[in-house]
């Protein structure tokens, strides 16, 4: 995965190295057990100072997503699991499952959808267990697009407080796994899906002229300061960049001067069909592909 660096951003350096590692491991361009590049290499990569990466690293480190092992670097970190030495013999038997299935190239995505069906209910819904409110509403409008079954969108919070009351169909992003599975009953699963590549997604997108408008207009604060970070670092001019929340009563002005609107995919919905706009899909293709086998 390359990292993008602009030190002419008003977007810190180490705030940019923090953002595009985060997302590279959420949207699995950096799978887990990953070595990320030496703060050295990225330093004189990017001709800045070490210890600006090193910040980084360090701050990435205390947040669960990358882990120093001695002697050999950073490595993006595996979830934390509970230790059940009375389980150990069914771990084995599942480790033996897992592998053979994906000798023969099916997906551990699909070993996890077909289980459900011998050790669950069928359920024709889905639950989605996301506690900000803007990301879940965009996350549900790109399911209910897709999917023609109940689905109904809930904060960590709700879930936990009265968590016998859910069964069947949890699904939740990947960077919640570790958070959930410690309060899941024994009953209880969740499918952890993915987030979409940003940089993929823009490669190949960005307009040529240095005087051209790009846009970024969405209802979640986050999506707009991800998004703002990727376009700087890939060197656009931020003089060329208009933020639009659509919360705001006048966010659609001056939108139809921008010669790309970067968005969400429900804040696609309210711009009609304007040619310039790229709506970029929050739910990564291989996890969409993983819910439809348990709907």
């Amino acid at each position: 995965m390359k990292i993008w660096i602009s030190k002419n951003s008003e977007v810190p350096v180490r705030e940019q190295i923090v953002t595009q590692i985060t997302l590279g491991i959420t949207s699995g361009d950096l799978p887990i057990g990953s070595r990320l590049p030496s703060t050295q290499e990225i330093a004189r990569r990017s001709r800045i100072h070490a210890n600006t990466v090193s910040n980084a690293y360090q701050n990435l480190a205390s947040d669960g997503w990358i882990e120093f092992r001695t002697g050999s670097g950073f490595y993006v970190r595996e979830p934390l699991v509970r230790e059940n030495k009375d389980l150990s013999k069914l771990d084995s038997l599942i480790t033996e499952m897992f592998t053979s299935a994906q000798k023969h190239g099916i997906s551990i995505g699909e070993v996890r959808a077909r289980l459900r069906k011998f050790v669950e209910p069928r359920s024709s819904g889905l639950i989605l267990i996301e506690s900000d409110e803007d990301f879940r509403q965009i996350l549900l409008s790109e399911l209910r697009d897709l999917f023609e079954v109940d689905i109904k969108g809930i904060a960590f919070e709700e879930f936990a407080n009265s968590i016998g009351e859910y069964k069947g169909n949890l699904v939740a992003m990947s960077d919640e796994e570790e958070k959930i599975n410690s309060i899941l009953t024994a009953d209880q699963h969740c499918l952890y899906i993915r987030s979409s590549s940003i940089p993929a997604a823009l490669s190949g997108k960005i307009p040529p002229s240095s005087d051209e408008i790009v846009a970024i207009a969405s209802g979640w604060q986050k999506f707009l300061a991800l998004s703002k970070t990727i376009l700087l670092a890939a060197n656009i001019d931020p003089e060329s960049l208009m933020l639009r929340s659509t919360k705001d009563d006048d966010w659609q002005k001056g939108l139809g001067s921008a010669a790309m609107i970067v968005c969400d995919t429900l804040t696609a919905k309210c711009l009609g069909d304007l040619p310039n706009v790229r709506a970029f899909p929050l739910i990564s293709e291989d996890s969409l592909h993983e819910i439809s086998l348990l709907t």
